[in-house]
Formats: structure tokens, C-alpha cells, sequence
């Protein structure tokens, strides 16, 4: 028969146990992420849809932790995962962030790749020279070192366009033959701008391509291992594959 002390102790340990599986898993979101990274509620004040909602629940639920998403000012986002007060921000890169150093980074989540846009009825690029003679249009703030060659040999030319949405206007008007545009955020307008989009065509050659990641905070109770363990088994059981298909383009 157990004496009164163990029980005391059993109890408190049942819980502690049931306390630390309740605990949450604290997702940051920068309220500066364009759709389809975050889709956020007209107020900005809660997380409605998008590639941060899918991959946070569902590291959750491998976890087996509530998500609970937390929207960042964009500039409070490295110093709310240092200091803790989110557990992880995903769809991010080490060279991404100033403090990368002092964070730790998962498995890669997806790959951000960048591929060439144009009107439809041009010939296929499938290779770097293939774009040589053209005019490149490409997104102000954004860089492009895969392309630097072309541009510094005057091998092509460049359209810088202040807008994600004027790259569309510039193919339009002719000011340029290609752009450079992110899959992801390509594919979403597309498919909330169909008949916009019909004009338009992805081509089989990617500019470059960037894994993505989760950084962890080191202040968090998650451990790195334990993340990478539910990244492994969300690629492993075809999960992840599956929800990324919805964000990638059929062609």
C-alpha cells in the first residue's frame, strides 16, 4: 500500500506532466508577411490562413502542443524569439536574421524558390543563358546574385518595378520580357486573379532557391531535437509534402 508521502508525490507529478503537455507551442508572425506567408484578419490582429497558419499546426500537432500564434511588429520579431516570448518563426533563414547566431535553426521546412514569369506564347527558358538579350524585370529591396553576371557584362538588361503587382504591368506594356517572381507568392495571386493570370507563364528555369527553416528560441521549453524529430516525420509521412502542393504551381 502506498504511504501518504508517495501519493503526494505522484499527484504532484501527474500535475506537472499534465501542466507541461498543456503548455503551447507560441508561433510568431510578422505582420509585414505578404500572403500567402501569413494571411491575417482585416485588423492585423489575429492569423487567419496562409503557410505560417499550415506549418504551425502542423509542428502542433506532431508535438502534440495547442498552437497559439502570436502577430509581431517586424521589428520586435528577433528580439521576441531571443528573449523567449515565442517559441519558434518559421518560414525564416539564418541569413535572415541579425541574430541568427544566438538562435537555434531546425531541419529545412521548404525550399523558397524564385522562377521566371512571362507572357505566354514566348519559348521555354529552361537555363541562366537563356535570358541573355532580355529585359529582366525584378521587385525594388530584392536582390538577385544569381543574375549579377548578366547585368555587370551587359548581357541583359534590368527593370526594377517598386511593386510585386507592376512586374505584371511592365510584361503587359513590353518595358520588360521576363520577371523574376517567388513561386509562392506567384502562385496565390494567380489564383486570386485568374483571368489576370491567363496572360501569363512560369517557366521550367529556377533563378535560385533558399531553404526555409524554424527558428527556435533558446529560451524556449521545446527542445531542437524534439522540433527536428516532428519536421523529420512531417516530411517522412507526407504531411508537409501534401499542404506545400496547395502553394506550388501544377504546371
Amino acid at each position: 500500500m502506498a504511504s501518504p508521502h508517495m501519493k503526494w508525490w505522484f499527484s504532484a507529478l501527474c500535475l506537472f506532466a499534465s501542466a507541461a503537455a498543456a503548455a503551447p507551442l507560441r508561433i510568431g508572425v510578422s505582420d509585414s508577411d505578404a500572403p500567402p506567408m501569413a494571411v491575417l484578419s482585416p485588423d492585423g490582429a489575429k492569423l487567419t490562413g496562409g503557410l505560417s497558419l499550415d506549418i504551425g499546426q502542423l509542428l502542433a500537432e506532431e508535438l502534440d502542443m495547442p498552437p497559439q500564434f502570436v502577430i509581431l511588429a517586424r521589428k520586435r520579431v528577433e528580439p521576441a524569439i531571443e528573449a523567449g516570448k515565442v517559441d519558434l518563426i518559421c518560414n525564416a533563414n539564418p541569413d535572415w536574421f541579425g541574430n541568427s547566431a544566438r538562435l537555434q535553426w531546425s531541419h529545412e521546412i521548404y525550399p523558397l524558390t524564385e522562377r521566371v514569369l512571362s507572357l505566354k506564347g514566348r519559348p521555354p527558358i529552361r537555363q541562366m543563358e537563356d535570358l541573355t538579350g532580355k529585359r529582366i524585370g525584378i521587385q525594388h529591396g530584392y536582390h538577385y546574385p544569381e543574375l549579377e553576371y548578366l547585368w555587370s557584362s551587359n548581357r541583359s538588361g534590368k527593370e526594377t518595378e517598386a511593386r510585386f503587382d507592376l512586374l505584371f504591368k511592365s510584361l503587359e506594356k513590353q518595358l520588360s520580357d521576363v520577371a523574376i517572381v517567388t513561386e509562392f507568392i506567384y502562385v496565390w495571386w494567380a489564383r486570386n486573379h485568374a483571368e489576370e493570370a491567363s496572360a501569363f507563364k512560369l517557366h521550367p528555369l529556377v533563378v535560385s532557391s533558399h531553404p526555409t527553416m524554424c527558428a527556435l528560441s533558446p529560451q524556449s521549453h521545446l527542445k531542437l531535437d524534439a522540433l527536428n524529430r516532428a519536421v523529420d516525420r512531417l516530411h517522412k509521412n507526407g504531411k508537409l509534402k501534401a499542404m506545400l502542393t496547395r502553394y506550388q504551381s501544377a504546371e
